[in-house]
Order: C-alpha cells, then sequence, then structure tokens
C-alpha cells in the first residue's frame, strides 16, 4: 500500500470522501501513527509502504480516534492501544522486513 493509498483509506475510515483542506489534517493524524509506530521500535521497513494489516489497521484506528474528537474516543483510542500492544508482542516489526521470495 502506498502512502496515497494509506492515506485514501485514512479518509474512507472517517468518512471523508470530498478532497479539501482537511485533507492535510488527515495526512497529518496518518503521519503521527506512523511516527508512533517507530517510536516504539517498528522498524522503517514495515512503515514506508504498509502491506501488512496490523500496521495498517493502527494507522487508520489513530486517524479514526483523532481526526473528530467525539464522545466515542475513549473506545476508538483504546482499540489503538491494544493494536500497538500486538504489534509490541510480535518481534518480527522490530527487525527489518523480509522480501517475500517469489518460490
Amino acid at each position: 500500500m502506498t502512502k496515497t493509498e494509506l492515506l485514501d483509506a485514512a479518509k474512507l475510515r472517517v468518512r471523508k470522501s470530498a478532497s479539501d483542506g482537511l485533507d492535510n489534517d488527515v495526512q497529518r493524524l496518518v503521519d503521527t501513527a506512523l511516527s508512533d509506530l517507530e517510536r516504539i521500535g517498528v522498524k522503517s521497513s514495515w512503515l514506508s509502504a504498509p502491506e501488512d494489516p496490523l500496521i495498517i489497521e493502527a494507522v487508520l484506528s489513530y486517524v479514526k480516534a483523532n481526526y473528530s474528537i467525539s464522545d466515542d474516543y475513549e473506545t476508538l483510542i483504546g482499540v489503538y492501544n491494544m493494536v500497538l500492544t500486538k504489534i509490541k508482542g510480535a518481534s518480527k516489526y522490530f527487525s527489518e522486513m523480509q522480501e517475500a521470495s517469489g518460490d
């Protein structure tokens, strides 16, 4: 998934269909989520063009929780934190991603 596709997925997650000035806000949240994953030790090879479902879900959950703060914030940020816990528990994210072999 390219970073543009990730942005499009994030916009879909927050039910934002039009392109406008608020796209920059969604992009900022995507970038913040990726930075937070890097902060906990996820190697950049997992983040540069994310394909892993947990990485993608972490980003989308973060965006959903923080895009338009609502009464559901605690639940939504809890989802993000749960996904972070799963990522922290999987050692593969803390070493460089291996290229898939074509075998």
